[in-house]
């Protein structure tokens, strides 16, 4: 497939389709996202006697759907459908991540294509436009951002900056460097949220994971969420966040991505 001149192929700067297994594949070139609104939650509650209503909604983000369309170049028939097979195959799949311009999002599934065939008596493209389903309605950094902190007294406080302009869930690693049977991590600029782990088997050696994004928190890859009480952490976007952890040496390691509207 021959490319016209008036563009130049540059693959960092294209939207890029990310799968669950990371498989990666380039849209073509003149793929753009058009759209991509996003509107808080609204929910009404009509009342006697009382003109109008109330507002009872909690004021989150309703999904958000990804508008995306840009043109197929060919010279054949044949050209045409091999890239347009290519580009179909993708859109099958579910949970993928659509990055552009640095940032990524967490797509469910594609809810809506548009084909408008190619007329090489005019001109040797097609146009397609899709429509791709985030449940989730941020923008991620597409590089996950790594804080260690070896940590040999206790309680041990810390800061860092988190960049980006929205809350964004981390996850965190807890080496264990002694016996480590209760611990507790606060976030004290997040109004002193923290979480407590209770494990009789969190012994030196073992690694505590806690993934705050989904919920959930392992020691050495068996779930023990049973130990957990208290709430899992956020990181505040666009802010210094402070924390203060209580309990015996270890390497704590948290990842993020920084989160964006």
């Amino acid at each position: 497939m021959s490319i016209p001149v008036y563009y130049t192929e540059a693959p960092d700067e294209k939207l890029k389709i990310i799968d669950s297994s990371g498989n990666e594949y380039y849209l073509p070139k003149t793929f753009e996202v058009r759209a991509d609104p996003s509107a808080k939650k609204s929910s009404l509650m009509e009342t006697a006697f009382c003109h109008g209503a109330r507002d009872v909604s909690d004021g989150m983000l309703q999904p958000r759907t990804i508008e995306v369309s840009g043109k197929i170049w060919a010279d054949t028939d044949a050209a045409y459908n091999l890239a347009w097979d290519a580009l179909a195959k993708e859109l099958r799949k579910e949970n993928f991540k659509l990055q552009d311009r640095g940032r990524q999002i967490n797509i469910l599934k594609v809810i809506g294509i548009g084909h408008l065939f190619p007329s090489l008596r005019d001109l040797p493209y097609g146009e397609v436009s899709l429509q791709l389903l985030a449940v989730d309605p941020f923008w991620y950094s597409a590089i996950t951002k790594t804080k260690v902190f070896n940590i040999t007294s206790s309680p041990y406080i810390f800061q860092f900056d988190v960049a980006g302009n929205s809350d964004t869930f981390p996850s965190i690693l807890i080496e264990n460097n002694a016996n480590n049977v209760d611990f507790t991590l606060e976030h004290t600029t997040d109004s002193e949220r923290e979480f407590r782990v209770q494990d009789a088997q969190a012994l030196s050696g073992t690694e505590i994971s806690v993934d705050c994004a989904v919920g959930s928190i392992a020691r050495d890859g068996t779930d023990i969420i049973s130990k957990f009480s208290g709430l899992f952490l956020r990181l505040l976007g666009g802010r210094e966040n402070k924390m203060k952890y209580t309990g015996a040496a270890c390497i704590l390691t948290i990842q993020y991505r920084e989160a964006y509207l």
